[in-house]
């Protein structure tokens, strides 16, 4: 019975844990006919099986010489929940959203290659192009999160999609969309969420790290030892 308590918990807390999620994608390749995982958008993570016909051994690409990013297009996106302080603010919070997560995702794809933001006009040469478009950004309630925030009410969220194209072999190399929010966060929030506070800053930075982690297989650097030890 305390073993059943206990995975119950951790289920509990692994469901409530605000944090963005890659809910379907799709992987180019020269020699692809059909490269693409499907994701249940409603568990985030529940993984139906990937189904890949390549002729290159379905190997990705990676190693990017440079990596530059478009500030992702936010015209036809729902701006939505608590956003600012007033109603006349939030056409110019919208407009700079996408600004903001541009900055944001090049500090973590830094990490990856030399990253850069593209200005309006320019075009880039080598390396790897990111770029995408916002499609939901809800504020949700700070009122809803204090009442009954640890039952979902009031929760943010934000959706968008995310497109990874090869400059140098001139095609799309990966295609995904990311979604997420606050999800069951109560009123004090935690390190990823905001409580009370305004929660789409806190989901544009738990997104660009979503993508940053989706686009390097071992981030955190598991299994690296400092010295090598075979045991017989």
């Amino acid at each position: 019975m305390k073993s059943f308590i206990a995975i119950l918990s951790s289920s509990f807390l692994l469901c409530s844990c605000a944090d963005m999620y890659v809910t379907s994608s799709q992987v180019g390749s020269s020699g692809a006919t059909s490269s693409y995982g499907a994701i249940d958008p409603k568990g985030f993570g529940s993984v139906e099986g990937v189904r890949m016909v390549t002729n290159n051994c379905g190997v990705g690409a990676a190693n990017p010489k440079a990596i530059y990013i478009r500030p992702f297009c936010i015209d036809n996106a729902s701006f939505l929940g608590h956003q600012t302080d007033s109603a006349g603010e939030m056409p110019i919070r919208k407009a700079l959203t996408p600004v903001s997560f541009a900055g944001t995702l090049k500090e973590h794809l830094s990490k990856l290659a030399p990253a850069r933001i593209l200005e309006e006009d320019e075009t880039p040469r080598t390396g790897w192009l990111v770029e995408g478009e916002f499609t939901m950004v809800d504020g949700g309630s700070p009122a809803g999160r204090f009442f009954l925030g640890q039952f979902g009410v009031g929760r943010s969220f934000l959706a968008m999609k995310v497109r990874v194209t090869d400059i140098d072999r001139g095609m799309v190399i990966y295609e995904f969309d990311v979604a997420g929010g606050s999800r069951l966060q109560g009123k004090l929030g935690t390190i990823r969420a905001s409580g009370l506070g305004k929660a789409t800053p806190f989901d544009l930075v738990n997104a660009a790290e979503r993508i940053y982690l989706t686009l390097e297989p071992n981030a955190h650097r598991y299994g690296t030892r400092s010295s090598v030890a075979l045991g017989r």
